[in-house]
């Protein structure tokens, strides 16, 4: 990387951060579905009780201490804030930019963009209202069972023993009935770095969202920007895919845009389930026929 340090962290991002192939309209669509109310009291203090201690903040250099003092003196203030911007459908742009920090990746060339692994720190009181709306939206998308039963990842009383158990059983089954089983196992690289916000916001359109609550994920995604700061001054770049590594949306809405895989109609003897960004697929066939299935494959 040549230039001043202002141009080598621009490059970075640069490198870093993609812009998608395809711009997103983030142009609200009409929706028939009826406003969540505010936010609790109580659902605001859970949240903000359960702010780690120790965390680095983001860029406007508030942490999760002062919040819960703040909220602890002036416990007015959070639901003022967060309610109107549910009301508003507006997420504030200063409280969407990640404060990018930069680790140089073992052993690799510090001259190369691709050297560095990034980390987003973003502003606490955006991640407060960011859990609160994913909370929203996990909890509507959960009790209209509007998720595929396939999908383990990110969900309460799932885990990764789940997978593995479904997966025996079914190859148990098939061992009983005397056919083989093909498993086919991807996991995608980059997954949450690379999803797509008009698939998250196709997806949004598509459920039993809230209004409210949709056209507020609607603002989140929009103006999202990411930051560097050397002494020359600071590298700002749009962040127009992905969620930031501190985003606690991102499984969720990773969940919601991944249902519509799962939804698909397989052939009867096709048994597909995914953890986070895990796929494993499962083939169920007569001994002859698997065997020449395995050597097209290979």
């Amino acid at each position: 990387m040549n230039g001043s340090l202002q141009e080598a962290a621009q490059n970075i991002l640069d490198h870093i951060f993609y812009s998608p192939a395809i711009p997103t309209n983030y142009n609200l669509t009409v929706s028939t579905q009826p406003p969540d109310p505010p936010f609790s009291p109580q659902e605001i203090s859970v949240v903000i009780e359960h702010l780690p201690s120790g965390k680095a903040p983001g860029i406007d250099g508030i942490d999760n201490l002062l919040i819960k003092i703040i909220q602890k003196r002036f416990n007015n203030i959070f639901p003022a804030l967060f309610n109107k911007c549910l009301h508003l459908s507006c997420f504030p742009d200063s409280l969407k930019i990640g404060n990018i920090i930069l680790f140089q990746k073992g052993g690799k060339d510090q001259r190369l963009a691709s050297s560095y692994r990034p980390i987003s720190l973003l502003p606490t009181i955006g991640k407060v209202l960011e859990k609160l709306m994913t909370q929203r939206l996990t909890y509507h998308l959960e009790s209209t069972n509007s998720l595929k039963d396939r999908q383990l990842g990110f969900r309460e009383g799932k885990s990764v023993d789940t997978v593995i158990n479904e997966l025996l059983s079914k190859i148990q089954i098939a061992r009983r009935d005397g056919k083989h089983v093909l498993v086919l196992s991807i996991d995608i690289k980059g997954a949450f770095d690379n999803l797509q916000h008009r698939a998250i916001l196709k997806s949004l359109d598509a459920s039993i969202c809230p209004i409210n609550i949709n056209r507020l994920f609607h603002s989140l995604l929009q103006n999202r920007k990411v930051t560097l700061l050397t002494p020359q001054g600071r590298a700002t770049k749009d962040q127009k895919q992905g969620c930031p590594q501190d985003s606690c949306s991102g499984p969720a809405l990773w969940n919601l845009v991944d249902n519509e895989k799962l939804n698909q109609v397989w052939p009867h003897n096709v048994h597909i389930q995914a953890f986070a960004d895990d796929f494993c697929w499962s083939l169920k066939r007569i001994q002859i026929k698997a065997l020449l299935l395995t050597r097209k494959l290979q």
